[in-house]
């Protein structure tokens, strides 16, 4: 056999393993595509046998050289498992590029079409010839990104997945559409060449696609008009994504996934306590810090609403622990969690309950209630409730507070949690003596 025909069968070998790879970045980015509010139709899938010895075969014969070795097929063919994001919304194409980016190792990034990339040029597309008549519309839109999942994003079951090279392709769901089409038809050399009319048919098609994409875009401005205006709940945590992005670029902000954070949990939280509207939600965003890189958009929000209520952190607690996201599930030590489950589950209760309280005590002493954490801590400082000493063991206690509330997938110790305690109980009576 000749060096295509050994790639393929060894490809076919491991046909189940591309496939799994491909499921495992599939679930992966549909979590977090949810978890952030974006709207997206997400997609796996292994390459086809028959398809890639096409593919191989169609490469071969415009290559100056044949391949020789597998190493040089290896290199070329970067396809082998793919992802494919739909989006609902074109408009936001830049926050799911951001996301992705967040979550998997991007290797190389394109952009589609060509003139609307940035950096330095790429290689040619994979077009076998260009159409003989001039077309009038852009073409394909997309961004394609060869990625690797983080050994973190894996289970153990998965690590074998590590070195994966996956191609993850976005696009709005009409491009996509109108991508398969023009696909099957430009490139199956062995059909014969298209015709005239039928290259100013794809191309009359893309100039529909293009309209039907920028109708998308006004329709995503007109629904998040609706949703900023109203007084009633939010539908879904992806109205309220909308919202808080929409209102993110009214401050300035370039939203991303990381800056919005899980409105998810945000959703489920406020729909529990009967608050998920733009009204119970617009008054806390002018308070919010800016660094939302650190301190994301819906964690912000969530603390602003949680602080002094015990109540309101337990509920935060179902509602995080209610989301599908593997985030969500709250862990402390292995050993711990299987000997002393009930232990920890109390230290852990102990903990939010003395911080709830601090938050409580400063509250009844500080005038102004709409403070970020690291406001009131600092105001505290400022009035003279807690000494320098308490103001930095604070601030330390205040990181464990956002693992322990928003972070629960780290690892939190009883040692830890109880010493912690101590340590705010004991603030907690140096103000109430005052």
């Amino acid at each position: 056999m000749g060096v295509i025909e050994d790639f393929v069968a060894e490809y076919e070998r491991q046909y189940d393993y591309w496939e799994a790879a491909a499921g495992a970045a599939r679930r992966l980015l549909e979590g977090e595509l949810n978890s952030a509010g974006l709207r997206a139709y997400v997609t796996s899938r292994a390459k086809s046998v028959n398809r890639l010895a096409d593919k191989l075969k169609q490469r071969n014969h415009e290559r100056e050289l044949p391949y020789a070795t597998l190493e040089e097929i290896e290199g070329d063919i970067a396809d082998r498992a793919g992802v494919r994001i739909a989006l609902y919304f074109p408009g936001q194409m830049d926050e799911t590029e951001q996301l992705v980016r967040d979550i998997l190792d991007v290797r190389h990034a394109r952009r589609f079409p060509a003139e609307a990339r940035s950096g330095p040029a790429e290689p040619a597309t994979e077009r076998p010839s260009d159409p003989p008549l001039r077309k009038r519309f852009s073409g394909y839109g997309a961004r394609h990104f060869r990625v690797q999942m983080p050994e973190a994003s894996l289970s153990a079951d998965q690590a074998r997945y590590v070195k994966a090279i996956i191609e993850v392709q976005v696009a709005s769901v009409l491009m996509h559409a109108w991508s398969e089409v023009e696909h099957d038809l430009v490139y199956k050399p062995l059909e014969g060449r298209l015709s005239d009319s039928e290259y100013a048919l794809l191309d009359q098609l893309n100039g529909l696609v293009l309209a039907g994409e920028i109708a998308l875009e006004q329709l995503q401005k007109a629904h998040d008009a609706r949703v900023n205006a109203a007084s009633t709940p939010f539908r879904d945590h992806y109205e309220l994504g909308e919202f808080l992005r929409s209102r993110l670029a009214d401050l300035g902000q370039v939203p991303t996934d990381a800056t919005v954070g899980r409105v998810d949990i945000l959703f489920r939280y406020l729909t529990e306590e009967g608050v998920a509207t733009a009204d119970a939600v617009a008054p806390y965003l002018d308070s919010l810090e800016q660094d939302f890189e650190r301190r994301p958009v819906a964690e912000q929000l969530a603390d602003f609403m949680l602080s002094g209520n015990e109540e309101r952190y337990e509920a935060y607690r179902k509602a995080m622990s209610a989301t599908r996201h593997p985030s969500s599930r709250a862990r402390l030590d292995q050993h711990v969690t299987e000997a002393n489950g009930d232990v920890a589950g109390l230290y852990f209760k102990m903990f939010v309950h003395a911080w709830a309280g601090l938050e409580k005590t400063l509250s009844e002493r500080l005038p102004d209630t709409r403070r970020s954490l690291a406001h009131q801590v600092q105001a505290a400082f400022d009035a003279g409730l807690i000494d320098s000493e308490q103001f930095m063991e604070l601030n330390v206690l205040r990181g464990l507070r956002n693992e322990v509330v928003h972070s629960p997938s780290l690892v939190v110790s009883i040692d830890r949690l109880r010493t912690a305690t101590d340590t705010l109980l004991g603030i907690i009576n140096h103000i109430e003596k005052q």
